[in-house]
């Protein structure tokens, strides 16, 4: 039997678990129409939340499919991975399978480009439920497209691009949403598609962005709240589709944001290593990446060329706005 038999066998499972209602939606990311597709309609609407800009409100024949069910992971386990309790990989030329026992299944059928997320229901469902198994398959659905999906912000002047990459409270997200709010070329403030070939260009993924609660009454950006995020720190998820997105941004340096008590904001060169190390641990931890070299090295000769910088945030959003600002127009 092949992984595309394996995954077919798959779906008449799923289709027999699925409820009444809306429990798939379509999106659009640059030419390409994805299906999202739930067993419940309650998974379906917490989503589609994050796609906001992006859904197809006329149903078309998708490019793509992805599922996401929640389920007991034993029922999947193929013959020889049933006696382990760790990660378990197969891959054929129709398609790539990953099991995790009692946790997780991540796979692609190559022949028919469906992708599959399957989640243990007892295993942390409340944070999958909302976006995050989506990430995971878009991360699937880049690669087997010719682009990467990177956890990382994206901002520019005049068609200008500079990655901003760092870890979860590193002010990425503050510096990336003071730029939307003053004007910035703008593609996301949190994830970003890469093309793997040709000058390096960063794509949006979705017209939603977030921040923490003090940051956001600081910035007071008027945004539409869809969503807040018990789960990391009441983190304010917003729409921000009435501003403009660039679709296909020309990226020339990556800068990695680091809080300081300094009164005046700073960018310096700074060694590229650490911080592409930072950069793709942090986008394999939320890809699900673990264990998969291959990913790893695909990062890595991607952004290898790419000038790297540091800067010292300052507790004045319009001061680090304007410190970006100038670096963008005077260095690249």
């Amino acid at each position: 039997m092949t992984l595309s038999d394996y995954f077919q066998n798959i779906d008449k499972r799923i289709i027999s678990m699925t409820g009444e209602g809306e429990t798939s939606f379509q999106i659009k990311i640059g030419n390409q129409v994805i299906e999202q597709r739930f067993t419940t309609e309650e998974q379906a609407s917490g989503v589609k939340k994050y796609f906001t800009g992006t859904i197809q409100d006329i149903k078309s024949t998708p490019d793509a499919i992805l599922n996401f069910w929640t389920d007991d992971i034993e029922n999947y386990l193929l013959p020889g991975s049933k006696e382990i309790d760790a990660i378990w990989q197969s891959k054929d030329d129709t398609g790539y399978l990953r099991i995790i026992p009692g946790y997780e299944l991540s796979g692609t059928d190559y022949r028919r480009n469906i992708f599959y997320y399957c989640r243990q229901p007892e295993s942390n469902p409340g944070y999958m439920l909302y976006g995050h198994a989506m990430v995971v398959m878009l991360g699937q659905w880049a690669r087997q497209n010719g682009m990467l999906l990177l956890h990382s912000a994206c901002v520019g002047i005049n068609g200008k691009g500079v990655l901003l990459s760092a870890r979860g409270g590193g002010g990425k997200s503050t510096l990336a949403v003071s730029c939307l709010l003053n004007g910035f070329d703008f593609v996301s403030d949190d994830y970003i598609l890469v093309n793997q070939e040709g000058p390096l260009k960063a794509m949006p993924l979705y017209r939603t962005v977030s921040l923490n609660q003090d940051m956001a009454s600081v910035l007071n950006p008027g945004l539409p709240v869809i969503r807040i995020d018990a789960e990391r720190n009441d983190k304010l998820m917003m729409d921000a589709s009435c501003y403009e997105f660039r679709e296909s941004l020309p990226v020339h340096a990556i800068i990695y944001p680091n809080l300081t008590d300094n009164d005046s904001p700073a960018i310096k060169e700074t060694p590229r290593g650490p911080v592409l190390v930072k950069l793709i641990d942090s986008t394999a931890s939320q890809l699900g990446y673990i264990r998969d070299p291959e990913a790893y090295r695909q990062m890595s000769q991607r952004l290898i060329g790419i000038p790297v910088y540091e800067i010292g945030l300052c507790k004045d959003p319009e001061k680090n706005v304007k410190c970006l600002l100038e670096f963008i127009q005077k260095e690249i």
